[in-house]
């Protein structure tokens, strides 16, 4: 299965793109990752849009431009983090539109002078976080797309999900640093240790493992175990297992690089949770709950689902968005992100910032989550 061999992101969308064509014809596609946090891009991968011929590696970064505006700075449809409120995350932009996709500034300002009128899109979520999306291009003759269409990529949103996840995981883990790197331990077909990472030897020690001697292949009965039953064919599903520690909980993520050995590399990293809102907002004077509620408009949220999630009234909630316009020194809520939000995340795509394995940009001296 692809989503469990270990690629790289950039490898995953690569190899994931054309298999995907098969199921949605296309005439090209191009993938992003966003914080599961905040539900922002991250990152992009255009490359399928280049070779097409849709755009140049010069004028792709100006379709990026307008591609953000049409997200978080004027109010447009079937944008990503609409999709992320649906039940179903996938949509056209006909859809979207009831039918006149002329109502949309990205179909206006992008997609029709690109001659790719008709798009499909689809988030990709594991348990209500959003770990990537994809924007599906059609030309003028190639035709819109329909309800079988939607359906298919719906089915595998879900595998993909898993993927862009599991991409970002052995991503962080290969390159050994950063403020949050996580372990990687490689396994031979006869349980012996072909390598094992610096942060994967402190985690080890944490549970429980603090006098192994690594040249004999002695490693903590979870990790023996959760590799055995990598190989086996009952490893279907989701190869992860949480143990304690005297460090907290340890997460650890198996995968087989090439399903035709029985090598397994494993994944160790703290289990925790998101990171504080920015520091941004802490400078210009937002409390705690104004970060909470920040963020959730960020994600896109609307008063009501943001007083749902924070078990508040309605009424506390607008107080919330009112200081926080007051603070910023803003009037909506495309504002209230752009400034807030974009300004940080934007220069930190356009340098292809490393990510770390929850999905957050890699920045040194801040903490991590």
């Amino acid at each position: 299965m692809l989503a469990g061999r270990g690629l790289s992101r950039n490898d995953y969308f690569a190899e994931l793109a054309p298999r995907l064509r098969r199921v949605v014809d296309s005439d090209a596609s191009c993938w992003h990752t966003l914080d599961p946090q905040t539900r922002l891009l991250t990152s992009d991968e255009p490359s399928e849009l280049i070779e097409s011929g849709i755009y140049s590696a010069e004028t792709a970064a100006a379709a990026g431009e307008l591609l953000v505006r049409s997200e978080y700075i004027v109010d447009d449809h079937n944008t990503f983090a609409e999709l992320a409120s649906r039940r179903i995350p996938v949509g056209t932009i006909e859809q979207a539109t009831r039918g006149d996709p002329s109502r949309s500034a990205r179909y206006r300002d992008l997609l029709v002078p690109s001659g790719i009128p008709h798009e499909l899109r689809a988030v990709f979520m594991i348990r209500g976080r959003v770990w990537g999306a994809v924007h599906i291009a059609r030309r003028t003759e190639s035709g819109p797309f329909a309800q079988d269409d939607l359906d298919a990529l719906a089915r595998l949103a879900g595998p993909i999900a898993q993927g862009i996840r599991g991409s970002l995981r052995f991503e962080a883990a290969r390159r050994e640093s950063g403020v949050e790197a996580p372990g990687l331990v490689v396994l031979d077909s006869a349980g012996e240790v072909e390598l094992i990472t610096p942060p994967a030897r402190s985690l080890l020690a944490a549970i429980g493992a603090d006098s192994l001697d690594y040249g004999e292949g002695r490693l903590p009965a979870s990790v023996s175990s959760l590799a055995s039953f990598a190989r086996s064919d009952d490893a279907k599903g989701g190869k992860v297992v949480t143990v304690p520690s005297e460090r907290g909980w340890v997460t650890l993520h198996a995968t087989r690089p090439d399903p035709g050995d029985d090598r397994v590399a494993i994944v160790v990293e703290p289990a925790s949770g998101p990171r504080s809102a920015t520091l941004r907002l802490e400078a210009h004077g937002a409390t705690v709950r104004e970060r909470e509620v920040a963020t959730m408009i960020a994600r896109g949220l609307t008063n009501s689902e943001i007083a749902e999630a924070l078990v508040l009234s309605p009424h506390t909630v607008r107080d919330h968005v009112k200081s926080l316009f007051e603070k910023l020194d803003v009037a909506t809520r495309q504002e209230l992100v752009a400034r807030v939000f974009l300004d940080e995340y934007l220069p930190e795509v356009v340098r292809q910032t490393p990510l770390t394995s929850h999905g957050r940009f890699e920045v040194e001296g801040e903490p991590g989550n």
